[in-house]
């Protein structure tokens, strides 16, 4: 599987998984032929916020699967390419804060597409990284939510960040 990441990746996503449909809530539901859900891998990954080291892998090749994570088929515009992971630090909270969960799709990287746009970035000193990547003119960079943090400017050559995924939504907790 090493030999040849291509299979593994088309293996792994074909893998079937079981998963149990458990009703909740009291609210009426549709029709079980109806409901369409995605399962969805949570990974033993982090991606950090700025001024945190995120995990040093690869979204759609190394990272384990911990669980799975049921969603509507319409959150999902790729179910192939969708996963889930976690979230350190607080740089980009309030929208997003420490110990949410992401799901990201990683077949949506072109940054024609993404101004704007929350996404994951990698590179090799920082890892995973959280935040929203914005284009001025020629200028591109990835501005934390939070004021107390500062943007990083991405050169073209020079800095070698890499975007991974666009972020889809996000769950967490209530305080």
């Amino acid at each position: 599987m090493r030999v040849m990441p291509g299979i593994r990746r088309r293996f792994w996503r074909a893998q079937t998984r079981e998963m149990e449909i458990v009703r909740a809530g009291s609210g009426k539901i549709r029709s079980i032929a109806k409901l369409q859900l995605v399962g969805i891998p949570l990974l033993k990954t982090v991606a950090a916020s700025h001024g945190e080291k995120g995990d040093k892998i690869d979204l759609s090749r190394d990272a384990p699967v911990d669980s799975m994570i049921a969603a509507p088929k319409e959150w999902c515009p790729n179910p192939s390419s969708t996963s889930c992971l976690r979230v350190r630090g607080d740089s980009m909270a309030p929208t997003i804060c420490d110990g949410y969960i992401l799901a990201v799709d990683s077949s949506q990287t072109d940054r024609g597409e993404l101004n704007g746009k929350i996404v994951i970035v990698w590179n090799n000193d920082s890892g995973l990284t959280v935040s929203r990547f914005r284009r001025y003119d020629h200028t591109e960079t990835l501005q934390p939510e939070n004021p107390r943090y500062e943007a990083i400017t991405l050169g073209h050559r020079k800095s070698k960040w890499q975007i991974v995924a666009k972020v889809l939504w996000w769950i967490g907790r209530a305080p």
